[in-house]
C-alpha cells in the first residue's frame, strides 16, 4: 500500500452527490432488513420448487465506535508520514497499518457506509440457529463481529473466524475475540486466495463468508472470490461490500476517473468488474448501492459504494 496522499486516503477509505460534484446521481435508498429477508425468501425457487423454510435475518446491532480528534489526526499522521517498506503484500500493508491499528475502528466507520446495509442482512435457515459459521475475510480488527453481537449472544453461531493479512490489525482482532467472545470468534492471519489454509473451517461447511472492503485491495481478487465460495454451504451467501464505480446512477466519467486514481494512490482499486463478476458466481439476493464521504474531505465529493449479497448456487 502507498503512502496516502490523496483526499480518499486522507479521509481513510469509503449520501447522495449531485452530478458534477464528484459523485454525481442520486444515493441509494435503504430497503428494510424485513423486504431482504422476503427477497432472500422468494429466490430460493429452483426450477419451479420452494424451500420449505424461509430464511430469517440474524439478530443486529448498530456499532459506532467513538474517535476524538485527537485520535483522527495520529491515524492521519501515520498515514501521511509512516514508512511503507517490505518486499511482500504482507509486510508493506504492516507496515502502514502497525502506527494505526489500535485507532482503525473509530476513524475508519464514518466512511465505510455500506457495511450496516451488508451487516443487517445477513440471513440464514431457523434450523441452523447454535450450528452458524461465518467466515469474515479480510476482516481487519473484527469490527464486523460487532454487529452480531446480540446473534452471538443469543446462541446462533457455532464458531466465527476473522481472517487477515495484516499482523497488527489481526493483533486488535484477537484481543477484541478474547475479550468479547473466546468461545466463538477466531482469528487467522492469513491469505484470503488460499485455499490451502487448514486453520479456515472445512469447505462447503460455511453458511455466511463476507468480505468488507477489502476486495478492492486484492490483486487476485477472484481468487478470493473462489476461495469464499470454496468455504460455502450449498445455498450459503456470500456477502461483499466496497467502494466502486457508479455510472448506472449518474456519476460523471470524470468523477469515475477522479476516484479511481485517486484511490489507485493507495493501491486501492475500484471497478464494476467487482458486482459484475460477483453477479455471475452467485444468485443475486440483495444489492445497494450509494454515495458516501470522508473523513475531514469537503462534503461534495463522495465515493461510490455498494453492498451485495449472493446465494451460492445448489
Amino acid at each position: 500500500m502507498a503512502r496516502s496522499k490523496s483526499p480518499a486516503a486522507r479521509g481513510g477509505r469509503g449520501k447522495a452527490g449531485t452530478p458534477g460534484t464528484g459523485s454525481g446521481g442520486r444515493a441509494g435508498r435503504t430497503a428494510s432488513p424485513s423486504k431482504a429477508v422476503k427477497r432472500a425468501s422468494s429466490s430460493e425457487r429452483q426450477g419451479g420448487s420452494k424451500r420449505s423454510k424461509a430464511l430469517v435475518a440474524l439478530p443486529f446491532v448498530d456499532f459506532a465506535p467513538v474517535a476524538t480528534w485527537r485520535d483522527d489526526m495520529k491515524v492521519l499522521s501515520a498515514m501521511w508520514f509512516g514508512k511503507i517498506a517490505g518486499e511482500s503484500h504482507q509486510d508493506k500493508l504492516e507496515s502502514f497499518y502497525k502506527d494505526q491499528a489500535e485507532l482503525y475502528d473509530g476513524y475508519r466507520q464514518r466512511m465505510l457506509h455500506a457495511r450496516t446495509p451488508m451487516m443487517s442482512r445477513l440471513m440464514v435457515q431457523p434450523d441452523r440457529k447454535g450450528k452458524v459459521v461465518w467466515v469474515d475475510l479480510g476482516g481487519g480488527t473484527g469490527a464486523n463481529v460487532e454487529y452480531m453481537g446480540d446473534a452471538i449472544a443469543a446462541g446462533w453461531f457455532e464458531k466465527v473466524v476473522v481472517l487477515d493479512l495484516t499482523p497488527s490489525l489481526c493483533q486488535v482482532a484477537e484481543a477484541r475475540a478474547q475479550a468479547k467472545w473466546p468461545k466463538v470468534m477466531e482469528v487467522v492471519c492469513g491469505d484470503a486466495c488460499d485455499e490451502k489454509d487448514t486453520r479456515l473451517p472445512a469447505a462447503g461447511t460455511c453458511d455466511i463468508v463476507t468480505i468488507s472492503y477489502a476486495l478492492v485491495m486484492i490483486p487476485d481478487w477472484k481468487a478470493a472470490v473462489a476461495n469464499a465460495l470454496r468455504l460455502l454451504r450449498p445455498g450459503g451467501h456470500l456477502c461483499v461490500c466496497d467502494f466502486t464505480l457508479l455510472p448506472e446512477k449518474g456519476q460523471w466519467e470524470i468523477a469515475q476517473r477522479f476516484w479511481k486514481a485517486t484511490f489507485a494512490t493507495d493501491h486501492v482499486h475500484l471497478s464494476v468488474e467487482h458486482r459484475e463478476h460477483l453477479k455471475t458466481v452467485t444468485a443475486p439476493v440483495y444489492e445497494e448501492t450509494g454515495f458516501g464521504g470522508l473523513p475531514y474531505v469537503p462534503p461534495f465529493l463522495r465515493a461510490g459504494w455498494y453492498a451485495y449479497i449472493g446465494r451460492k448456487q445448489l
